[in-house]
């Protein structure tokens, strides 16, 4: 899988440094003798989705290619709790792994939410381009945290959703706009829009879009559809406003006694679930994307102003991120330069395309 085997041949200290985590995990895996181990992972999808399936054929795949020695117990749909919950059971050994948002790392690895900075992608093909080459080096930052990751599976871009019309920053700072409870940095992106958040639990919005206790909600298609909170709302802002997606991991010490070739199995098995989940999160994410229009839900297109004022906000938002920790500064400046390349590279092939065409 790419996010564990470095593309290149030529050293590099980021290389170098993947080198000798391996080494080190592989070290670990020695440093007891070989034991049968039972991973227990949450997740919040619900069994019979197509991620459980995907979970579910991994471990199947990782106990018969390791002879029982390595086994995987799943708990889905919201089990164990919330991704806090799972974190913490994580931590005193009740489970061994999760797939969990990225804002339960914030006291941990910051940077593992750089792609949720608020706005930061255009569109979906700048997520592509940047994850390429920003994804090992988060998951490199996971494994120095103690978290061995087997890959990140995209959720989707969020959008704002409202049973009220708005399209400027004006209109919307008069709603009542939901925020994840206990997540920092989507309260305080919310605040330097100048928007009130209002916390409450995924479980809880369903309830406050009915009573009216919030009418906003910012969040990716596939994620409004099968919580039913399209039933509730009227309205969407067609401007992309944050890329969510989360992690698998598992954390480094429930690894220990693991024989080397079975993790190498098991890193194959459910880095290809990650991998697959992540392409199929995209169809799913376009699909659902066609099925919000089909329920007569009508998209607002903001003006070149209102676009401009709303990413202007945005990167006073971003600087915010930075100058709170929410993210390193380091690895900020480093996506903007990332991104400032393959926006080059984009208008330069823009510009060459009228005199292709002629040649």
């Amino acid at each position: 899988m790419t996010y564990w085997t470095p593309r290149t041949t030529t050293s590099s200290p980021r290389t170098h440094r993947l080198a000798l985590a391996a080494v080190a995990i592989v070290a670990l895996a020695l440093a007891s003798p070989s034991v049968a181990k039972t991973l227990k992972i949450a997740t919040g999808a619900p069994d019979g989705t197509a991620w459980m399936k995907l979970l579910r054929q991994a471990g199947a795949d990782v106990e018969k290619a390791t002879k029982g020695r390595v086994t995987l117990r799943f708990y889905p749909g919201g089990t164990q709790g919330d991704d806090r919950d799972v974190l913490r059971k994580m931590r005193i050994g009740q489970l061994h792994g999760g797939t969990v948002r990225t804002g339960v790392f914030g006291g941990i690895y910051p940077d593992i939410q750089l792609f949720n900075l608020p706005m930061v992608f255009r569109d979906l093909g700048e997520v592509d381009a940047v994850r390429k080459i920003m994804d090992p080096v988060l998951i490199e930052g996971l494994a120095e945290a103690g978290f061995i990751a087997f890959g990140i599976a995209e959720v989707g871009m969020a959008y704002a959703m409202s049973t009220k019309q708005a399209s400027s920053i004006a209109d919307a700072r008069r709603l009542k706009v939901w925020s994840p409870q206990g997540d920092v940095p989507a309260a305080r992106t919310l605040e330097a829009f100048g928007i009130s958040p209002i916390p409450l639990t995924i479980a809880e919005v369903l309830h406050g879009l009915t009573s009216g206790a919030i009418d906003t909600v910012a969040a990716p298609p596939v994620a409004v559809l099968p919580l039913l909170w399209h039933t509730r709302l009227k309205y969407v802002l067609d401007l992309p406003f944050m890329y969510i997606y989360s992690p698998l991991v598992v954390s480094e010490g429930s690894l220990r006694g693991i024989d080397p070739a079975d993790l190498a199995v098991l890193h194959r098995a459910l880095g290809g679930a990650v991998a697959e989940a992540d392409r199929l999160n995209r169809a799913d994410h376009d699909a659902a994307w066609r099925a919000l229009r089909s329920q007569r839900l009508e998209f607002l297109t903001p003006s070149p102003a209102e676009v401009k004022e709303w990413r202007t906000v945005a990167a006073t938002a971003m600087q915010i991120w930075v100058d709170e920790g929410l993210i390193s500064r380091p690895m900020y400046e480093r996506l903007n330069s990332v991104l400032a390349k393959i926006r080059a590279g984009h208008a330069s092939k823009a510009i060459a395309r009228p005199a292709d065409a002629g040649n």
